[in-house]
């Protein structure tokens, strides 16, 4: 179901255009393109302009190709260990040799810091507006605060200490030095507090205005501030062991234990919102991640895609095999699962997984038939039958669009954030709080009985059992959703699971590669970074 809120990005988008401010810098990009900046001269002078400038901010996730609509999903696909068929453009991300000057990292840079401005104007904009219903002031500032938090968030995971600016720029401003990462968290955990407080719930009216389905609510952002504690956690507990990659964390103040008890209090909140649900059954698992089913009470926060132009997303070609009817035609096949991954780092039994591949399907001349292990394709010439090498990669079924018309034109969300991560979340906290795997056994239990698979027991485990079965978990429900790169770091094993899949050459990780440099663009724009 779309919502009013995806049929005005478009109109919005126009808005904010119309606005934009003239004022440049030479001194940094994050001053030097303010794109969509909105002119505060004219603007902010009732609720339709907030509205407006809010709307620009949800546009801001999918308005390049830079950032949620393609090629920093592509990014975190291809720095994980699960493979990447388009050796080519992620290459770098393979292979962990991504150097500032890597094509891929600009436009994701400027799309995220174009998000953060925006909302930094309707942040500082808005609480001057007279005249406007003060429950829904206080509903667009959380979810201006929520879409800030998730954009520095992402930045905070990908490249570490970055730029943190938390107010509108003002004419002639210079660019600003990288901060340390606590204080970067200390504004995201700032921020989804505001957000879970002044957020509204699933579909909720107030004073006559409803919180359209589409955008944030209180559970997403509790959902969002649960998984930055476990973020905190993982990688505090981690580095406190020793692994370098992580020890950035070292300097965030608190123990790994309060962050997984604090990660534990926000899931709850998150499970006790009413509007979210999980399915009782497999073939309900299957249809939540149709094109047509988005915003289903299994979504707690996505990226709205659409059929109408230039409100689509690129998901269906990125993960869909080309010219198969599965997408909307030009590129495809970007990220599938690579043959060994398959074999060792995921249970390619695990009935999530079977049911979130493509088992058969065609291009205009060769048929794909799963191959016996699940690893990859045999194939054969569809008009005469006749044998050709198996190809060694596996598609997601998860974001296949056959109505989409062209490469953007896609209707499938991206799903930021689900009820199933909650679980999950919730179920890891439970197990470092007590030290106990079977404190996680009611939670990944639920999980796996909706979808007909015994429960989980994790009674005789060890914590280093644990992890890897919970990693297993994660692998089989949320596969190709963005979340791997993160698990991998957070949890220490970047460098052993790259090298399961790749090689121990090819595979090998070192401490810089749990994040990636800042763009050449950047740092040769602004002298006050390094």
């Amino acid at each position: 179901m779309k919502t009013n809120l995806i049929k005005n990005i478009k109109w919005m988008r126009w808005i904010a255009i119309c606005f934009i401010t003239a004022f440049v810098s030479c001194d940094s990009l994050l001053v030097e393109k303010p794109l969509n900046q909105i002119g505060t001269e004219f603007f902010y002078q009732n609720e339709g302009d907030a509205l407006a400038a809010l709307t620009a901010v949800y546009a801001d996730l999918k308005n390049g190709n830079g950032y949620y609509r393609q090629q920093f999903l592509s990014n975190l696909f291809a720095a994980s260990d699960q493979g990447i068929p388009n050796a080519g453009k992620h290459a770098d991300f393979r292979t962990g040799n991504i150097t500032s000057t890597n094509q891929n990292l600009p436009n994701m840079w400027i799309e995220i810091y174009v998000g953060i401005k925006d909302a930094n104007n309707v942040i500082a904009r808005v609480p001057g507006i007279t005249n406007m219903d003060e429950q829904l002031k206080s509903r667009i500032l959380g979810e201006a605060r929520f879409l800030r938090a998730l954009n520095y968030f992402n930045l905070v995971r990908c490249f570490g200490e970055v730029p943190l600016r938390t107010e509108p720029v003002k004419p002639g401003e210079g660019g600003l030095p990288i901060s340390p990462i606590e204080d970067i968290y200390n504004v995201i955990i700032n921020d989804l507090q505001f957000a879970s407080e002044n957020c509204w719930g699933f579909n909720e009216t107030r004073n006559g205005y409803t919180n359209d389905i589409g955008r944030v609510t209180k559970a997403s952002a509790h959902a969002m501030l649960a998984k930055v504690y476990l973020q905190i956690a993982s990688s505090k507990r981690t580095a406190s062991e020793g692994n370098l990659g992580n020890d950035r964390y070292n300097g965030i103040t608190g123990t790994p234990e309060s962050y997984y008890q604090l990660c534990k209090n926000e899931c709850d909140l998150a499970l006790n919102e009413n509007g979210y649900q999980l399915v009782s059954n497999l073939e309900d698992w299957k249809k939540i991640f149709d094109a047509n089913n988005g915003n289903n009470p299994e979504m707690l926060f996505e990226v709205q895609g659409s059929s109408i132009v230039e409100q689509g997303t690129a998901l269906s070609n990125l993960f869909s095999p080309k010219d198969a009817g599965l997408s909307g035609g030009g590129f495809g096949g970007t990220n599938a699962f690579q043959s060994s991954f398959v074999m060792k780092n995921t249970d390619r039994y695990d009935i999530r997984f079977q049911n979130s591949i493509i088992h058969e399907f065609q291009d205009q001349t060769i048929t794909y038939v799963l191959n016996p292990n699940s690893n990859g394709y045999l194939r054969t010439v569809t008009a005469t039958g006749e044998s050709r090498s198996v190809l060694f990669r596996v598609f997601t079924s998860k974001y296949i669009d056959r109505d989409a018309t062209t490469e953007y034109t896609s209707q499938q969300n991206w799903h930021i954030i689900r009820l199933a991560d909650v679980y999950l979340m919730r179920a890891e906290a439970l197990a470092e709080i007590d030290q106990d795997p079977s404190s996680a056994n009611a939670d990944l239990s639920i999980l796996r009985t909706r979808v007909g698979m015994p429960d989980f027991d994790g009674t005789s485990m060890s914590m280093s059992d644990f992890r890897k079965a919970l990693l297993a978990e994660r692998s089989a429900e949320l596969s190709m959703e963005g979340h791997r790169f993160f698990d991998l770091t957070r949890l220490g094993v970047y460098d052993e699971y790259c090298k399961s899949t790749y090689g121990n050459a090819v595979g090998a990780r070192q401490p810089e590669d749990y994040t990636w440099p800042i763009p050449i663009i950047e740092t040769s724009a602004n002298e006050n970074i390094d």
